[in-house]
């Protein structure tokens, strides 16, 4: 709980540091300043031309011409007119809590005052004098001696009570204009608020519109976006036959490189990576992140052998050849046996051990040996697709859906991409020897 200054109104009806307000204040004009600056230097410079002249600086000039003068010189407008702002609200505030601080003073003398007169006015209703009220007493001296004392007992209290009841009126009246004071201050508050809002009004740029918010998008979601589609190519390039499916297995590796770069481009990646190496956290995020990039490697192999093959082929054609090669020959052989390694690839699927056992284990079903091939880029498929939905969709997003997702990848790295990998580099490595 913040601390506050005036003990004897018992709340704070001025909050606000003016130091701070001034901080800032000093803040935004020195800001301002820079940005006038940096305008006056923008604008000389697209003015003068003859200390820079070449393709280079109508390029230079082209750059910084258009939008960015203007929004500079807008943004130094704001700046002022804010900082303005604060300055007359630093002013006021000032004021209101010196008169704070004149309530709090005038409040704890009413306190004490009030204090004074309650202690006097029980020392008042406690006097014996008071009990000569109702009592008998002969003619004479003595009832007139008794009635002066209970005459002055009684004014003794009266006056006690008066006391007690200006008191209190005193304390009433300042904690009364320490709650105007109070509401005064919440209107200023509000009417700066609003002025600092108002300052801003149409000197910021436009809102970005659809294409730049989609190119934001796939900016912040591209190695999950890059890891759906690579997915979904592996699975296509199994679906399809035929030149589409040699296409699709081809875009799948050259997908698979291109997550691969993506993840490894994120610091927090790399950090979390060199944390489970070098420091032994072997967190939940390591784990996503090392099978993430285990994935990416497993998926790419298929298509880096295609175009190994392609290279180790068109370059013992090029060796062989009678005659000297062009370098649209060179790529074109290139291409064609590209493709042609792709479609053996294809052709002769990878090595799936778990489909093997599974299969057998129905009684040597080709049905069921067939679809176990499915399994895990269908599985790619979907926790691909989960991880580009939990980032934009809270609903998904929790800490047993990544961990299922980690799981299942890492299921199919050890079970099925693996082996299927390991299987690719070995015919791969035959016939390049």
């Amino acid at each position: 709980m913040a601390h506050n200054p005036y003990v004897h109104l018992g709340w704070n009806p001025v909050p606000g540091e003016p130091g701070e307000v001034e901080k800032l204040r000093t803040q935004l004009v020195h800001s301002a300043s820079a940005l006038q600056t940096a305008y006056q230097r923008i604008d000389k410079l697209l003015g003068e031309s003859s200390f820079w002249e070449g393709d280079a600086a109508v390029g230079f000039r082209e750059a910084l011409d258009g939008d960015l003068p203007k929004y500079m010189k807008d943004a130094h407008t704001s700046l002022t007119k804010a900082a303005g702002h604060l300055g007359a609200w630093h002013g006021g505030l000032t004021g209101r809590r010196e008169l704070a601080h004149r309530y709090d003073v005038e409040a704890g003398g009413h306190k004490g005052d009030l204090k004074t007169a309650n202690s006097r006015h029980e020392t008042a209703q406690q006097d014996p004098d008071l009990k000569l009220a109702g009592q008998t007493f002969q003619e004479g001296p003595e009832l007139e001696n008794a009635q002066a004392r209970l005459n002055a007992a009684n004014d003794r209290l009266s006056d006690a009570v008066t006391a007690v009841n200006n008191a209190q009126g005193a304390l009433d009246e300042v904690l009364r204009k320490a709650r105007e004071l109070e509401g005064t201050h919440e209107d200023e508050a509000r009417d700066l608020a609003k002025k600092l809002q108002d300052a801003t009004k149409d000197l910021a740029p436009e809102e970005p519109g659809w294409l730049s918010k989609a190119l934001g998008w796939i900016g912040d979601n591209l190695t999950n976006i890059l890891s759906v589609l690579a997915a979904v190519a592996g699975l296509l390039a199994l679906l399809c036959t035929g030149p589409f499916g040699i296409a699709m297995l081809l875009a799948a590796g050259a997908l698979s490189l291109a997550t691969m770069g993506s993840r490894l481009a994120d610091p927090q990646v790399r950090a979390s990576l060199a944390d489970g190496f070098t420091k032994g956290e072997f967190d939940a995020d390591f784990w996503e992140n090392a099978v993430g990039l285990a994935g990416d490697a497993l998926g790419a192999v298929p298509g880096v052998g295609a175009v190994s093959r392609g290279l180790n082929g068109a370059v013992r054609s090029t060796k062989y050849a009678s005659q000297a090669v062009s370098a649209g020959q060179f790529l074109g052989r290139f291409a064609d046996d590209t493709a042609k390694a792709a479609g053996r690839l294809a052709a002769a699927g990878s090595f799936n051990p778990v489909g093997d056992l599974v299969a057998k284990a129905a009684g040597g079903s080709q049905a069921v040996r067939a679809g176990m091939d499915y399994v895990s880029p269908a599985a790619g498929v979907v926790t691909a697709g989960y991880g580009l939905a939990a980032e934009n969709i809270d609903a998904l997003k929790s800490d047993g859906g990544k961990n299922t997702a980690t799981g299942v990848d890492a299921a199919r790295a050890g079970l099925f991409d693996g082996p299927g990998a390991f299987s690719v580099v070995r015919n791969v490595a035959a016939v390049l020897r």
